[in-house]
């Protein structure tokens, strides 16, 4: 069997001359690790059907923040906020909804989890207010928060063997604010915060806010990985 292909979504930052594509390496290390064969896919709007093509799931990777027009929310300036490129917004939620029609695995992390949410009709809490850093770390060049998760029992996440002493490795500022109509908050961080979200009709389709890329040795992210794996192969057996 050939190896199971895996789109991941980038970034694009300006820079002196243009704007480069970006990702984090981490996406790429963890994917190689489990089997996959990672593709980078470039944020262009209206170019999504063939972006797909010959692709066997998607991961959505973590950014910056999401522009409130894209979920109807306010204009006006909040603190901290750093928005990831328009296009790259427009490119991943019109990848969300492809997924969605193909019934192809896709996996959001962090600004990902964020841009499901989106894409389904839900919106998001614009400014986190993290004082005790519990969700984001105080400074540039300082270690990111890790904390506990609470479980939905029953859940899809429930079924990746998450103990009390799981830890997960986060980074954000926006979080899920209302769910998308049919999706369910499926574990809670510090403060209540939205974890994770997923959906019984969309069962390939999972979301996360915190960075399992970041702990690849962890039970909980290699769980999260097999799952995904699993998902792709069926459907590829099947198609």
């Amino acid at each position: 069997m050939r190896a199971l292909r895996v789109g991941i979504t980038a970034d694009w930052v300006a820079r002196e001359r243009g704007f480069n594509m970006v990702l984090e390496r981490n996406y790429v290390s963890w994917l190689l690790d489990a089997g996959f064969q990672p593709l980078v896919l470039p944020a262009e709007p209206g170019h999504v059907e063939t972006a797909l093509e010959g692709v066997d799931a998607v991961l959505l990777s973590g950014g910056g923040d999401v522009l409130p027009e894209f979920y109807a929310g306010n204009p006006a300036p909040l603190p901290e906020e750093k928005f990831c490129h328009r296009d790259r917004c427009a490119f991943d939620i019109a990848v969300v909804w492809r997924a969605a029609r193909l019934k192809m695995p896709l996996l959001g992390i962090c600004l990902g989890c964020q841009l499901i949410n989106v894409a389904f009709g839900g919106d998001l809490v614009r400014h986190l207010d993290d004082q005790a850093f519990r969700h984001r770390r105080p400074a540039p060049g300082r270690p990111n928060p890790a904390h506990r998760i609470r479980v939905v029992k029953g859940t899809l996440l429930d079924s990746f063997g998450v103990t009390p002493d799981t830890r997960v490795s986060s980074s954000h500022h926006q979080a899920v604010g209302r769910p998308a109509p049919g999706w369910i908050i499926s574990a809670l961080g510090p403060d209540d915060v939205p974890e994770a979200i997923e959906n019984p009709q969309y069962p390939n389709i999972l979301g996360l806010q915190w960075h399992p890329e970041r702990t690849p040795r962890s039970p909980l992210s290699q769980s999260i990985l097999e799952w995904f794996y699993q998902v792709a192969s069926l459907r590829v057996e099947h198609s």
